[in-house]
Order: C-alpha cells, then sequence, then structure tokens
C-alpha cells in the first residue's frame, strides 16, 4: 500500500467503475462502465503511514477508499 499510494501522491489517474445486472438471468446484463478522473494532494511519507495505519487500505484494489477516510487524500474527482 506504501509504495501505491508514494506512485499516486500529486498526480491524477483514471478509476474505472462497472456494474452488470441481470435479473433473473433471463435477458442480457445491462452493463454500465463509469471512467472518473481522481487527483491525490502531495502525501508525505508521515502522511502516508498514518492512512496505513487506519487498516483501510488492506481490501483497496488501489490502495485506498475514497469513500471514507481516503476521501483526505484526494483533492479533486
Amino acid at each position: 500500500a506504501t509504495e501505491m499510494l508514494r506512485s499516486l501522491s500529486g498526480r491524477q489517474h483514471k478509476v474505472m467503475t462497472g456494474v452488470a445486472v441481470s435479473i433473473g438471468g433471463k435477458d442480457q446484463p445491462k452493463v454500465i462502465c463509469e471512467e472518473t478522473d481522481v487527483t491525490f494532494a502531495k502525501l508525505s511519507d508521515e502522511q502516508i503511514a498514518a492512512y496505513i495505519s487506519t487498516g483501510e487500505p488492506f481490501d483497496k484494489a488501489g490502495g485506498y477508499g475514497i469513500q471514507s477516510m481516503g476521501s483526505l487524500l484526494v483533492t479533486s474527482i
């Protein structure tokens, strides 16, 4: 998580969100994909360590979750 957050620090990246819904398996699923530009603040090693110490990044593919404390790392979406 530390290396991932260091690589995102002070930079913009894209987050892809996809959803597929099928009711009863009868029809083809409805598929939606959205792309969002996310900009991170420039993070110090201390800020990264503090975020990691919360345990939050360990079940996140990108090392952070914007829905909770990870939102403090983001300057814009």
